[in-house]
């Protein structure tokens, strides 16, 4: 899939991510994965849209998002996050200002998403080898290149020492984002 004239790959993968966030308990089962067991959200997405472009990832590229990635999250996307869920959980901000202030900071924190996921793109262009040949770009390949990737990034992390973690998160991950031919993607109802 190639992005249009005037039309960044960033720009591309973040289309791609909403897509595929919006498919059917996607997002749920995204935000589990963020919020039990340390992923971030945009790196999970990473790692499977990288499986749709590039070979598997080395591991020295995986710990270099990891490394731009925790950066900006401490310092950007989490303290962001952190307030838009405080005013949230305080319903008198209903119908005031503070309605409208959690409204700027929701954007806010969706415009730092997107830098990220511009950062990262810019990432896997840098450091990653671009598929070649079309039984690379096969379904089958694409989901065993994102198994490959977010198994990696769940090591890194240490995701599956974390009680109540199994694999069979990534695999239901990776079959939303990669369904097998029986299956059409869920869409949101």
């Amino acid at each position: 899939m190639s992005a249009p004239i005037g039309v960044s790959r960033a720009e591309e993968f973040w289309r791609w991510s909403l897509a595929h966030y919006a498919r059917k308990d996607a997002e749920t089962l995204l935000l589990r994965l963020q919020d039990e067991f340390g992923f971030n959200v945009n790196m999970a997405l990473w790692c499977c849209w990288c499986a749709g472009h590039y070979q598997a990832m080395p591991e020295l590229a995986l710990r270099n998002a990891l490394d731009q990635t925790g950066k900006w999250n401490a310092n950007v996307t989490g303290p962001l996050r952190a307030v838009r869920r405080f005013l949230k959980a305080h319903h008198e901000t209903k119908g005031t200002a503070g309605e409208k202030l959690r409204e700027q900071v929701k954007q806010a924190e969706l415009d730092a998403e997107k830098e990220e996921q511009s950062r990262l793109e810019r990432l896997a262009a840098t450091a990653l080898a671009p598929l070649g040949g079309d039984m690379e770009k096969s379904p089958d390949e694409q989901r065993n290149r994102a198994q490959r990737n977010l198994a990696a990034y769940t090591a890194l992390i240490g995701a599956a020492k974390r009680n109540r973690f199994t694999v069979s998160l990534l695999e239901e991950l990776i079959e939303k984002i990669y369904p097998t031919p029986l299956q059409k993607p869920a869409t949101p109802e």
